[in-house]
């Protein structure tokens, strides 16, 4: 056995460690400057993103078209309307219990302004309304009136029989002031014989158009057709 033991002596590398923290500090070091220079630049980086974009927008603007102007269009304001009581074919026997949800106005059946709206104006909930359904009379704010037209063909007979007579007519006077063929309609008569001379004369007629809002709009009118025997004087 060995008498004296040999003492392992160990070398320190004074060299590699004071190198290695040497290395350490400077590396964080500059870890340290960089983080601060960018938190004191942020500001400036996040200025310089938001320009650049803002100017993107407007070069994006600049070469877009611009948009269309819209012409705008004066329209005349809707009629009022009413409803129109429909005798039922078929009488109910039973009377059916009253309705919670149904509501009734008394002036939805005035009879005044377009058939198939309402009181203060035309609607779609009820009856279908065509965009072309003429006016009333009484809803327009200048009603038709009467430029020329030739007066009524006497028929013979009755001028023979010195008979008088009357005819009232109904039809459609459209936005140039003439009358809608196929609109005339008789309402009454006091002798069949003046109906169809009537019907000639007031298609020949040409008037002056009815107007909402200083707009031309299609206009049904009612028109007495009188005829007289000449030196005649009427009751």
């Amino acid at each position: 056995m060995f008498e004296n033991l040999i003492e392992s002596q160990h070398k320190a590398s004074y060299g590699g460690a004071f190198g290695g923290g040497v290395f350490s500090i400077v590396f964080h070091s500059v870890l340290i400057t960089a983080a601060v220079y960018a938190t004191m630049h942020a500001h400036e980086v996040k200025r310089a993103v938001v320009r650049a974009f803002d100017i993107t927008q407007v070069a994006q603007q600049k070469n877009e078209p611009p948009p269309p102007k819209n012409e705008i269009a004066s329209v005349a304001p809707l009629p009022k309307g009413f409803q129109t009581l429909t005798i039922p074919t078929n009488i109910p026997v039973v009377i059916p219990p009253p309705s919670q949800n149904t509501s009734f106005n008394a002036a939805d059946f005035s009879g005044v302004g377009v058939e198939g709206g309402i009181s203060h104006g035309v609607t779609t909930t009820g009856p279908v309304i065509r965009s072309d359904q003429p006016y009333l009379e009484s809803v327009v704010e200048e009603r038709p009136e009467a430029v020329n037209g030739p007066p009524p063909r006497y028929p013979d007979l009755l001028r023979q029989a010195g008979i008088d007579g009357r005819v009232l007519l109904e039809f459609v006077v459209d936005t140039s002031g003439h009358v809608e063929r196929g609109s005339v309609k008789v309402l009454s008569s006091t002798n069949q014989l003046f109906e169809q001379p009537a019907r000639e004369a007031i298609s020949q007629w040409t008037f002056r158009p009815g107007k909402i809002s200083n707009h031309p709009v299609r206009v049904r009118v009612q028109q007495p057709i009188n005829f007289q025997i000449q030196g005649r004087q009427g009751p």
